[in-house]
């Protein structure tokens, strides 16, 4: 698969004390700057399902090189800087980091593709990997321990597509890998995909892997991108 796309995950466990709708204002100013850069293609803000869970939002966004700001922090003006250091203020705490999107369950690249419906929920799950793990054995393998087969045979809620994604930064994220798998149609209570998300958490992991798995929706206002 190309990895030509650079995806920009950001996760959120404390949005500050201004409340959520500060917290999407604060988020929709920075992400307009970003925006503004010509190696910028699209962004997503997700938000948890569940808020008492650790990581109460994320950022998925596309860039075409590396070579930006948002990766490389030497590049920024001071201007740039000033601004990302106001948005951190009132308490909040990210965890950005970079990834390419190494492998899909179909084989058809998702990045840097909106949802494919309104109605969609993401089971997305990051894992921190220790240095003694083959990860080459890991990612020939990873449909079946990232519970991405499982959520494959759930036709009946609309499984789309799994994306796996590998960390390229070294950072805050603690993350060496992510996998967004996207649910189109889990029903307005969305209890078979909490029940689908269950039996994700409930996969046996090998030894030096940890998992933090949760099912988010996209709000329809932090989605926007000029491809």
């Amino acid at each position: 698969m190309s990895v030509k796309i650079r995806n920009f995950f950001n996760f959120f466990t404390k949005i500050g004390t201004e409340g959520h709708q500060a917290f999407y204002e604060a988020w929709k100013h920075t992400a307009d700057i970003v925006g503004k850069s010509p190696h910028f293609m699209r962004t997503q803000l997700h938000k948890n399902v569940d808020q008492t869970e650790k990581y109460k939002y994320y950022n998925y966004a596309q860039f075409d090189t590396d070579e930006t700001e948002v990766f490389k922090p030497e590049l920024a003006s001071p201007e740039w800087i000033e601004e990302m250091m106001k948005y951190m203020k009132s308490g909040k705490v990210a965890f950005p980091g970079g990834f390419y999107e190494i492998a899909t369950y179909d084989g058809n690249p998702i990045s840097p593709s909106f949802q494919q419906a309104d109605s969609s929920v993401f089971i997305t799950s990051g894992y921190t990997v220790a240095e003694n793990v083959d990860t080459a054995e890991l990612e020939a393998s990873w449909k079946e321990w990232s519970g991405a087969d499982v959520m494959q045979s759930a036709s009946s809620i609309g499984f789309h597509n799994a994306g796996l994604y590998k960390q390229f930064t070294k950072g805050r994220n603690p993350f060496s890998y992510v996998v967004r798998a996207e649910i189109t149609k889990p029903g307005e209570d969305l209890k078979e995909a909490v029940q689908l998300l269950e039996k994700v958490k409930s996969l046996k992991l090998q030894d030096g892997i940890t998992a933090d798995s949760s099912l988010f929706q996209v709000l329809p206002e932090g989605a926007f991108g000029r491809v």
